[in-house]
């Protein structure tokens, strides 16, 4: 079997650096076209990343979500899922407060997840939970997969 090519993603919220792990870092006080940008990064990359990823996603900074913001970000789940459900095999969520917990619980409402997702308060936790998720899905430890 051969070893995918990685593909980064276009924008800078977006870590790359662990690919197929990928780290997804939400800035306080996006603009709705800030927003808009960012998904869109994710869904032209989605057309053409075909292999098995893990998300770990950064909500920490976000200390408000408008109802427009919240809206097309559950539709995005929506166009973007089947992606999601044929090669995303965890997305680990780092939501360190209740607020955040939420407001997952608000989007996950508009567009509930059919690929694994759970929530978490710290980074390293949600980290070592995204690549084990990987790692289950290839078999294989995620630094093999990396490597070939």
């Amino acid at each position: 079997m051969m070893t995918p090519q990685y593909i980064a993603i276009d924008h800078p919220w977006y870590g790359n650096d662990d690919m197929p792990i990928y780290r997804w870092v939400f800035p306080d006080g996006a603009t709705d076209e800030e927003l808009d940008q960012c998904l869109r990064a994710r869904e032209v990359w989605g057309e053409k990343a075909n292999y098995y990823v893990s998300w770990v996603i950064d909500l920490s900074a976000i200390a408000k979500a408008p109802a427009k913001q919240r809206k097309m970000f559950g539709e995005h789940l929506k166009r973007f899922e089947p992606h999601n459900v044929q090669w995303n095999t965890g997305s680990a969520i780092i939501v360190p407060n209740a607020w955040l917990r939420g407001l997952v619980t608000a989007v996950f409402w508009i567009s509930p997840p059919k690929f694994p997702t759970k929530l978490f308060s710290e980074s390293r936790e949600a980290e070592k939970w995204a690549k084990s998720q990987l790692a289950d899905k290839l078999g294989a430890t995620v630094d093999a997969a990396r490597t070939g």
